[in-house]
């Protein structure tokens, strides 16, 4: 009688490993998955858009900061900060330094501030836990505040100054988050050197 389960059990035990195992595999591909579509469709655009959106601003100050010294034959004495900067536009609306802005706004700034917002907007689903983080919340604002500024300038009513301005904060959580979820995608797909195949494999289990 016992000779006779023996098979059996181990048949059903068999079955019961192999269940187990292809239940984790699925879970683990799942997560696998929903990483790389994170890092694809939203993290890393959205990296891309507020990196642009910082190195464009950062550009277009050096640029006015420079024709102010080329212009009074000043030496390059510590930088123009971007609250100078925003003063300097307010102060002469019509001059040139706040024309070029303007063109900035339009043909560079405001296509990245909304593009980053429509990710946010649009993927909200892929962002990490239950609740958008409050620091996004800003994005969406400026934008919209723009597109009313952005039609008053088309009238020829310059004196006001656009919304936008680059979010520090935005840049640096979106970096963070990226750099987590690229470590994560690292331990899921066993690029993490000296690790055994059982061990990576039960830490991915467990993320």
């Amino acid at each position: 009688m016992v000779l006779t389960l023996q098979p059996a059990l181990l048949a059903c035990l068999s079955y019961a490993a192999t269940a187990v195992l292809t239940l984790r595999n699925e879970q683990h591909k799942s997560v696998v998955e929903r990483v790389n579509t994170q890092l694809n469709a939203l993290y890393g655009p959205l990296l891309a858009c507020v990196t642009a959106s910082k190195s464009s601003y950062d550009a277009m100050i050096r640029q006015f900061e420079n024709r102010h010294r080329a212009a009074a034959d000043a030496p390059a004495v510590g930088s123009l900060s971007a609250a100078e900067f925003r003063a300097a536009v307010r102060r002469r609306p019509s001059g040139p330094e706040a024309t070029a802005y303007r063109a900035w706004v339009r043909a560079v700034l405001m296509p990245l501030s909304v593009k980053a917002a429509n990710l946010v907007i649009e993927r909200a689903d892929l962002l990490e836990g239950d609740d958008i983080d409050p620091i996004l919340l800003p994005l969406a604002a400026p934008v919209s505040a723009s597109r009313v500024i952005l039609a008053q300038w088309d009238k020829g009513e310059v004196a006001e100054p656009s919304a936008i301005s680059f979010p520090e904060k935005i840049h640096q959580w979106v970096s963070e988050e990226f750099g987590k979820l690229k470590r994560r995608q690292a331990v899921l797909l066993g690029m993490r050197g000296g690790q055994s195949g059982g061990l990576r494999y039960r830490l991915a289990a467990r993320l």
